[in-house]
């Protein structure tokens, strides 16, 4: 189980992993969600 919160928001990355919504911009930089989103995306940029 994963204890890391958002300092800004309060949201929990076991929340964020649940229901893969995040509660705000700096939920980005925590750890746990910035190896999900890798992980999901395979490290892929966004094109434009």
């Amino acid at each position: 189980m994963n204890k890391e919160i958002c300092q800004k928001c309060h949201t929990s990355v076991e929340e964020i992993l649940e229901t893969g919504y995040v509660g705000c911009e700096k939920c980005y930089e925590m750890l746990s969600v910035i190896k999900a989103v890798d992980k999901m995306y395979g490290g892929k940029r966004h094109k434009q």
